[in-house]
């Protein structure tokens, strides 16, 4: 026989459900919010949502599949079978995008952008085992321990990306979890079946509950963590040998450029480096961009240059324009003596002889296991045995995809020598492209090396979307330069000349560069690396914008220390004559001068400090909380008899006293006695012990006429009334229990 729908029966089924299933689907949208807000932009409500709503089906479906003792188990199995094939699915779409699950599950979102594919595997595939687990082990059977493996996946995930969970979301989770370890330890199957559920949900429940996992909560953002790192924040481990986990930002090459505000550095060190030369500060590329999209506020690489240049004649170019190489094209060229007329004569390989000097670096780390190789631009690529050549520059890729940073590099010191040439040279691009035309009618050049040289040309001087503003800029700070090395000087000092400010933290009201180079002038090297080779190239000299990092700190033995803070961005202008050569126009501010960590070390403190002082604040604010709640009843009297003071009318003080006497009563009976007479009102304080007739009966010979009320006959009312309250606030006796 059905029972019959009526509002008590819906509000009390309402609250079994609630009562048996809020604290485990709450705990897992508190998970998998983490998940999202890692991997979206700002989307992770939405999503959020939307897997509590899954979670609440699921949550249905188990509990059908319950009462099926024999088929269950088969059609869990096919349910999770079809959950998984449909998360393959998603990641073989996803990697078909062209990022791959390794760098989506690795690097920032800021990076390799939002993928919804790898999102839905997020959803459905660890979704689904995620509300698995949650439903068996707190509703099904009660196990503690099963249930912390849910909690554990945001601290994986974020302990692997080197990115930690904030103060706030630990507590938040660590508070949901333990409320649902109290309650559910009471409303499970499992306990209910043994009878040893004895739950009573009400007010003391509520309020003790809270209360514990507050504090508990809260009292947890003190315990200190442990020094020792463990091979997962290490960064190693059971999954390095299987996906590769050792990555960061740094790791591989992108399409775009990192981005020009936010940066989320920890001071990590990523590898070290040794050099034969005792050099103050060494430049090591990753890779370079070939245009700016002002709609992004990024440089980007097109995969039409490649096109355009084909992979024979990329390796041509990074030859032909490579700083040693076009150094001994001109003095091969300068021997002829055919090109005097162009100023081109062996004098001017004579005085100081440039790009003799070989040197040697020395990259190594025991973590990090980057697949593409940093060098510096002048590196000798015929000893990189794993060189890989694009339009971009040379880069260097390892053989083998999982172990460590290890690697020598031979290069050509820039000294002094080498600057000397490069102020004398005399050529600039229309006197340079008639020389290499010149050389390739005289069969010295080929004609894929004419060609590439008109290829960079076209390429590297596009800076399309740049405003008057700045193109009047750039022509005003190198109208009296002649050579290009000059202009390119030119660029670089114009920035610490006019006072512009390197600031790693500032972040614009306008992120546009115009903005940057006209109004704030403040930014870090992001901003001046854009700026100078947009500049450059409006001047007419061909320029690249290159992420990497710069070597400067020094430890105890003199070895160079390459921090994840270290990252650096910087410019190569091509010099005609010459070739790319490397440019910093960030201004000072951006790297010690001391070599030493102490920089490092005390920005560190200081973040240990804030992240303390914010604890306490929490803990504070957690404790104002509770002693709210504990105290509220006492907190609201002590505001109604304030607020009884401001009263000036003794008859309308009068009338709160019997009104709030109503309320406190009708809050402790449960009963709506908004109706009774001032008879039964007594009779109903009679009832919880109290006797308040010397009030009721002023308030109904006062209020009902216009007699005006004594001081003393309001004195007297207010002792009732006070005596009144202490009266309802005892909780009643319990009976004792019979023998």
């Amino acid at each position: 026989m059905k029972t019959k729908l009526t509002r008590e029966n819906i509000i009390s089924r309402l609250y079994t459900v609630c009562e048996k299933y809020f604290f485990p689907l709450l705990l897992g949208a508190v998970v998998m919010y983490q998940l999202f807000y890692t991997y979206t932009y700002g989307s992770e409500r939405v999503l959020t949502f939307a897997f509590t709503a899954y979670e609440a089906v699921l949550f249905f479906v188990f509990e059908k599949l319950k009462k099926k003792k024999i088929l269950r188990g088969l059609i869990y199995l096919l349910i999770g079978g079809l959950h998984w094939f449909a998360a393959m699915r998603l990641i073989y779409t996803g990697y078909s995008s062209g990022v791959t699950f390794n760098d989506w599950f690795y690097m920032p979102v800021s990076e390799v952008g939002e993928n919804w594919s790898y999102l839905g595997f997020l959803f459905f595939g660890l979704g689904f085992f995620i509300v698995s687990v949650l439903y068996y082990f707190t509703v099904y059977r009660y196990r503690i321990f099963g249930v912390m493996l849910v909690t554990v996946f945001p601290f994986a995930i974020r302990g692997k990306r080197s990115d930690p969970l904030s103060t706030f979301a630990i507590t938040l989770m660590m508070t949901v979890f333990l409320a649902m370890m109290v309650h559910q330890s009471l409303v499970s199957d499992e306990t209910r079946e043994t009878g040893k559920s004895k739950l009573r949900i009400n007010r003391s429940y509520v309020l003790g509950v809270a209360l514990f996992v507050t504090f508990a909560g809260a009292a947890s953002m003190f315990v200190p963590k442990p020094d020792y790192k463990s091979e997962l924040e290490n960064g190693t481990g059971i999954f390095q040998y299987t996906f590769n986990t050792n990555r960061s930002t740094y790791d591989d090459l992108s399409e775009e450029s990192s981005p020009r505000f936010g940066s989320d550095s920890t001071g990590e060190i990523l590898f070290r480096a040794r050099s034969s030369e005792d050099e103050e500060v060494i430049f090591i590329r990753r890779q370079s961009f070939d245009r700016f999209d002002y709609d992004k506020d990024r440089w980007v690489n097109d995969e039409k240059y490649e096109a355009y240049f084909g992979t024979e004649e990329m390796e041509e170019d990074n030859e032909v324009n490579s700083p040693k190489f076009v150094y001994d094209l001109m003095k091969k060229l300068a021997q002829t003596g055919r090109y005097e007329g162009f100023g081109l004569t062996s004098k001017l390989f004579e005085d100081s002889p440039a790009y003799s000097e070989e040197s040697w670096l020395t990259l190594y780390s025991t973590t990090y296991s980057p697949r593409y190789l940093p060098a510096p631009l002048m590196i000798r690529s015929d000893q990189a045995e794993y060189v890989r050549k694009t339009l971009h520059g040379e880069v260097y890729q390892q053989d083998y995809y999982y172990g460590t940073l290890g690697t020598n590099y031979g290069y050509w010191l820039e000294g002094d020598n080498e600057h000397s040439y490069l102020r004398q040279l005399p050529f600039d691009t229309q006197s340079y492209r008639a020389l290499l035309f010149s050389a390739l009618n005289n069969g010295d050049i080929t004609v894929a090396q004419y060609k590439n040289y008109l290829k960079i040309q076209d390429i590297y001087t596009d800076a399309l979307g740049s405003s008057h503003e700045i193109k009047e800029l750039a022509e005003s700070i190198v109208k009296d330069k002649e050579s290009e090395y000059d202009k390119a000087y030119a660029l670089v000092d114009y920035f610490l000349k006019e006072g512009y400010i390197y600031d790693n933290e500032y972040e614009p009201e306008d992120e546009s560069i115009d903005y940057f180079l006209f109004n704030s002038k403040t930014g870090n090297c992001t901003s001046y690396a854009t700026s100078m080779a947009l500049m450059a190239r409006l001047v007419g000299l061909p320029a690249r914008y290159v992420e990497g990092f710069v070597a400067y700190e020094r430890g105890d033995d003199g070895q160079y220390i390459v921090r994840d803070s270290h990252a650096h961005a910087f410019v190569e202008v091509y010099i005609s004559g010459a070739g790319w050569v490397t440019f910093d126009p960030t201004v000072p501010g951006y790297r010690s001068t001391s070599g030493s960590n102490n920089n490092n070390d005390n920005n560190r403190n200081l973040g240990v400090i804030i992240e303390y002082l914010s604890r306490v604040v929490l803990f504070l604010g957690v404790l104002f909380v509770m002693i709210f709640i504990v105290l509220f009843d006492r907190i609201a009297e002590r505001v109604f008899r304030i607020s009884l003071m401001l009263r000036k009318s003794r008859k309308s003080k009068l009338t709160a006293l019997y009104l709030r006497l109503m309320k406190l009563m009708r809050i402790k009976s449960k009963k709506n006695n908004r109706g009774y007479t001032s008879g039964e009102i007594c009779e109903q304080a009679a009832g919880f012990g109290a006797d308040i007739r010397q009030l009721t009966e002023l308030f109904n010979e006062c209020v009902f006429s216009q007699r005006e009320v004594e001081q003393n006959e309001y004195e007297a009312s207010y002792i009732v009334y006070k005596e009144a309250v202490k009266t309802l606030r005892k909780k009643p006796e319990r009976r004792r229990r019979r023998a």
